[in-house]
């Protein structure tokens, strides 16, 4: 392992040189499956879906199932970290014990699909180099952004309706299956990407506004932290005594990415006070303060101790699991009244309840190397700043170890593997 941003004689295996065509192509055919991953609700035919709805084939499924094949053709297949390793092993064999007694779910194929992307992911990031990954991590978060914004911007009287008399969350469309929150998370995550680049303040204030239009208080709270990871990264890079090498860039390219940059920020900028300018004309603006203020007392809140409790009394009847995707069944035949979600809003009860104590085991493990990382690394890895606040966001949010987990961790391991990261 070298120190991160020192420059080495390694060789990386890149895929194609920065400005050749099939580096573009590359990028952008990673940045399209990173998108379709975030904006999850997007079946294979196109269709949009309300809630993550089971075997129904995605979009991403599909852009995953070609990337495969693409890297099989090639014939290279790089070695996960072993702490992949250890975690897709304990909990497919957890699971796979569970079904014996209990009913087996979609959520064991899932787990498969998540071991897929990972093994994939881990190749490409081998086979490419840093810049392209992060260029179509932008690139994709860029996309994301301004097509979530643009669809919010078509339910204009929706959101007005919901402003006059807020409660839960409005009732609009998601890319992401999981519902509005679940797509506030996905945008306040974006902003690790844009940490160093000029795009992060406005990427960061229009994925806070959205999920204060949302009344996302985990999508508030996710921006926080990237605004806290982007003082962290400067620290990191302020520390660096030795320069930092800094390929050629073109001017013509240079000129064109700042114009980009500056009629984004400007239109995010825009839309950002339309936002608060609407809240103020049509509604309660201190919505989402009020929500904050009433923690354990609103309904959200009220539903996740339910949750939570229920769990953690499954756990204790079941200490080696239930199998992935019988946390709520069997949480709902114990406490016998119905629980209208379908997850228990924090992945470590969820592994605990589904893949038992060798799960929960297994899931700290990777939680642990990804905190030994993050420090190793000085906190200058937008990467590995994605994966550790996606693993502290998960004390309150997701259904599990998302795909887009797997993506990100897989493509810093890959990068990592060519010797020039931690």
């Amino acid at each position: 392992m070298t120190n991160p941003g020192v420059e080495t004689d390694v060789t990386a295996p890149a895929l194609t040189s920065r400005w050749s065509p099939r580096a573009w192509a590359a990028t952008a055919a990673l940045a399209v499956t990173l998108f379709a991953t975030m904006a999850n609700a997007i079946t294979i035919t196109g269709g949009l879906i309300d809630e993550d709805a089971g075997a129904t084939p995605k979009a991403y499924h599909g852009l995953l199932m070609l990337a495969g094949l693409g890297l099989l053709a090639r014939g290279k297949i790089a070695r996960p970290r072993a702490e992949m390793l250890l975690y897709f092993g304990v909990t497919i064999a957890s699971t796979l014990l569970a079904y014996l007694i209990y009913e087996p779910r979609v959520a064991g194929i899932k787990l498969l699909i998540e071991l897929y992307a990972a093994l994939v992911a881990t190749t490409l990031g081998y086979l490419s180099d840093r810049g392209t990954v992060l260029r179509a991590w932008r690139v994709a978060g860029v996309a994301f952004v301004i097509v979530v914004t643009v669809k919010n911007v078509t339910h204009v009287p929706a959101f007005i309706a919901y402003l006059t008399r807020p409660f839960n969350h409005p009732d609009v469309p998601s890319l992401a299956g999981g519902g509005l929150n679940l797509e506030a998370t996905w945008l306040a995550l974006t902003s690790f990407f844009m940490i160093g680049t000029v795009l992060f303040v406005p990427v960061t204030l229009l994925a806070a506004a959205t999920s204060a239009l949302y009344a996302s208080r985990v999508g508030v709270v996710i921006a926080a932290m990237a605004l806290c990871g982007a003082l962290a990264h400067g620290w990191g890079m302020g520390r660096i005594k030795a320069p930092v090498h800094r390929p050629s860039t073109k001017k013509a390219y240079i000129y064109a990415r700042r114009i980009v940059a500056v009629v984004f920020v400007g239109t995010s900028i825009g839309v950002v006070a339309a936002v608060v300018r609407a809240a103020r004309q049509y509604g309660d603006a201190t919505y989402v303060a009020q929500r904050f203020g009433t923690i354990g007392e609103d309904p959200g809140s009220v539903g996740r101790l339910v949750l939570w409790r229920g769990g953690l009394r499954v756990f204790e009847e079941n200490p080696l699991g239930v199998g992935a995707g019988n946390a709520v069944p069997t949480l709902r035949r114990v406490l016998g009244v119905d629980v209208p979600e379908d997850n228990l809003h924090n992945i470590y009860l969820q592994h605990a309840v589904e893949s038992g104590i060798p799960g929960l085991a297994a899931l700290l493990v990777l939680a642990a190397m990804i905190a030994r990382r993050v420090v190793r690394s000085r906190y200058r890895d937008q990467l590995l700043l994605f994966v550790a606040a996606y693993l502290v966001a998960g004390l309150i949010q997701f259904s599990g170890v998302d795909v887009i987990f797997w993506l990100a961790y897989g493509l810093q391991s890959g990068l990592a593997s060519q010797g020039t990261d931690v």
